[in-house]
This record gives structure tokens, sequence and C-alpha cells, in this order.
């Protein structure tokens, strides 16, 4: 069995914290429910969705308007896991996250608030897609997957990516 190597042999062994913890013996013989929690627990689970979009921005004063082909990704985490085994279904957050790429697919960022206001830049943009998914993420799955970082490539080498501030 697969999960045997995992499988505590009763022998006490210093636990080395980089590895999981092993699944107790009598998991594998209980029923699903016991083997799933088992398997689970202690735990750290992060799941990234990316999307895409094309949309233009000019650096004020007299920045030229152009056109990028963005890349978004968002990164979630929580200790724990339904009864089926899943964080949540990847299409919940994928939905949030497309939802949020879908208000800037195809448009002049400058013309967005709060782009009226700042400059559009990627540190920026970065920063409002998390606020914005972040509030999405609280009303549409609440008690779900923490956001932990988005991360915008504005091409295939170039990227930013925020998270929230540590506290001191």
């Amino acid at each position: 069995m697969v999960l045997s190597r995992f499988v505590s042999r009763g022998v006490h062994q210093p636990q080395d914290r980089s590895s999981p913890p092993p699944v107790p013996g009598s998991a594998l013989t209980a029923d699903g429910r016991v083997l799933q929690r088992a398997i689970t627990s202690g735990m750290r689970y992060e799941l990234g969705i990316d999307s895409f979009f094309g949309a233009s921005h000019a650096m004020r004063p007299s920045g030229e308007r152009h056109t990028h082909s963005f890349r978004v990704q968002a990164s979630f985490h929580t200790d724990s896991v339904d009864a089926n085994g899943m964080v949540v279904g990847f299409r919940d957050v994928t939905n949030l996250l497309d939802a949020e790429a879908r208000r800037y697919s195809g448009r002049f960022l400058n013309e967005l608030e709060p782009f009226t206001r700042i400059q559009a830049t990627g540190e920026n943009l970065a920063a409002v897609i998390f606020r914005n998914l972040d509030a999405a993420l609280g009303e549409s799955l609440p008690g779900g997957p923490q956001l932990v970082t988005v991360t915008l490539w504005e091409n295939p080498t170039s990227y930013v990516r925020v998270s929230r501030q540590e506290a001191a």
C-alpha cells in the first residue's frame, strides 16, 4: 500500500518537522472518514489559480499607451480540507479570479478606478486585484481558504507579487 511508508510502526522516532506526521496504522483499516482525517491532519495546503487578460495602460504624465498580456495568479492557504479532502472546489476560486480579470480585459486601465487618480503600475494593479479578490473571497466563501499572494506578470519574464504585510 502506498500509504505504508507514512504509517507509524510503533517505534518512537523523533519527528522531522519538514515531513508530514505519520498516519496511525489503525487509520488504514478504519472507514474512509477516519482515514481522510488521519491523512489530512497536521497539513497546510496551498492552492494556486491563474487567469489571463489583455489590457493597456500609460504612465503619467506623458507616457505612451501600451498593451500587456497579463497573467495573474492567486495563492490561497488553509490548514484544513473538507470531508472529501478538498481545500475548496477549484472552480469556486477560479470563478472569483476570472471575474476580477474580466474587469480589466480589453480595457485602458487609466480610465478605470482607482487608476484615474493613481498610476496604473503593475504594483498598483496587483494590490487592487489582491484587495478586490480578498473581499470577494470573504463574501463568496466565508470560512474558506485565505488569500495569501497575488502575482501579476506583465510579460513572461517580469512579475510583481503582493501579500499582506507581516505584523511586526
